[in-house]
Formats: C-alpha cells, structure tokens, sequence
C-alpha cells in the first residue's frame, strides 16, 4: 500500500493540487459557456485569492475608478483568468504582483510572478489571450527574466471595432 509511505504533509499538498485543479477545470468550463466577467475589480480580487490559496504572497496595486468599456474589460479580466491560471499551474513561484493602471489614454495591466519563467511557445490561453487583446488594437508583451512578465496595452476609447463586438 503506497499510502502508507506519504507523510501527512505530501498528502495536504496532493489535496491542494487537487483543489486548485478543480479550481482551473471550473474556470475552463465557465469560459467555454461563454463566461460573463463581474468585471475587472472582481476579477482581481478573485485572482488574489486564487494566487493565496496556492500559496503566493500577492500584491495588487489597481486603479479602481477608471472607466474601462465593456468589451476591454471583458478582455482584461479573462487575461487575468489565464495569466493568473498559468502562474498557480506552470511557475512554481512565491509571488505574484499585479497591477491596473491608466496612462496615455491606455489601460495597462501588469502581472509578474517570480516562478520559472514561461516558455518560449506561446500555448492556446496565451494565443488567446494575445489575439483578443490585439483585435482591440492593443499589446501584449511577454518577457521571461526573473520570472514571467505579461503586459497588456489596451486603448481605452471604444474603438468602432469594440461597438461592434460588443453589439453582437
């Protein structure tokens, strides 16, 4: 019996991986339903306890009276939805710093963890990620050095293109 020889401590873990799996299939789902955001700010709050709950120690620095258009913060909190899914899922890292600022009639969304650094190709959440930020003429910028760093540029005055994606 294998049991017998895992120490109470693997198996608190083993539990943990569990639950934050769990965690990550019902996020999936929800996006393939066609997961409907609270918005960004819940979506950074329920980031930070996700990132807790693994382990992490979080900041979370946020603009929290900007004004985002719809579409964009669709965008923005799903972006947090995957990034913050790779940091629990792939990193192994300490801790994750995540930040929302406005500058330059732009909203920028800034999350760094200090884990492993991703690799080189770019997985389907990541493309994803990069195709719907870029579709709002925004950018997305990827660097792996003491960890990973993702940031997102996106304009923030609705765009004919966003109208139109949010009118369907």
């Amino acid at each position: 019996d294998w049991s017998s020889d895992v120490c109470s401590s693997d198996l608190k873990e083993i539990r943990e991986v569990e639950e934050i799996s769990r965690q990550a299939l019902s996020d999936v789902r929800d996006a393939i339903r066609g997961y409907r955001s609270k918005g960004l700010a819940a979506e950074l709050v329920q980031a930070k306890s996700t990132l807790e709950t693994a382990g992490l120690t979080v900041q979370c620095d946020a603009a929290t009276t900007m004004k985002i258009p719809p579409v964009q913060e669709s965008v923005l909190s799903l972006a947090v939805r995957e990034a913050v899914t790779n940091v629990v899922r792939h990193a192994r890292a300490r801790s994750c710093r995540m930040r929302v600022e406005q500058q330059n009639g732009s909203c920028r969304l800034e999350i760094h963890d200090d884990g492993l650094g991703g690799s080189s190709a770019e997985g389907n959440g990541l493309r994803g990620m990069r195709e719907r930020v870029e579709m709002l003429g925004g950018s997305l910028e990827r660097t792996n050095h003491s960890g990973t760093t993702l940031t997102i540029t996106l304009p923030l005055k609705e765009s004919a293109s966003c109208r139109q994606a949010s009118e369907n």
